[in-house]
């Protein structure tokens, strides 16, 4: 459980709720509405994934997601949202930087959020 409460899973969760918020209220922030979501996606979705996997797969707090997981979970958002989708609706739009936030994103992610979590005693 300790693996959702990650503060910058956190922060991209309550990033989301303050966008889609604004969204609905009709004042979305410039910006922020269109690329902060982008950029916390990966970071979020893994840590979803990663709590999965260590609750109910592995069952292991030291077990991190590897490289070829984190690469699959962006290529996996990338071609989704920002290739069949913008095909499939005229409501989405392929954007390019879109892709290099998820990337960004993953590579946050691995290399800050995907660590063991260490046992207090």
């Amino acid at each position: 459980m300790k693996t959702l409460l990650n503060p910058w899973f956190i922060i991209g969760c309550l990033v989301w709720v303050v966008v889609i918020t604004t969204r609905k209220l009709g004042h979305p922030l410039p910006y922020v509405n269109g690329n902060i979501n982008d950029a916390f996606a990966i970071p979020v979705i893994a840590n979803l994934a990663l709590w999965f996997q260590r609750v109910f797969i592995i069952k292991n707090n030291y077990y991190v997601l590897a490289p070829r997981y984190v690469i699959f979970i962006v290529i996996y958002v990338s071609l989704v949202f920002e290739g069949l989708l913008p095909l499939l609706s005229k409501k989405y739009t392929a954007d390019r930087l879109d892709v290099l936030l998820y990337i960004f994103g993953g590579l946050f992610f691995y290399f800050v959020m995907n660590k063991a979590l260490v046992e207090e005693r």
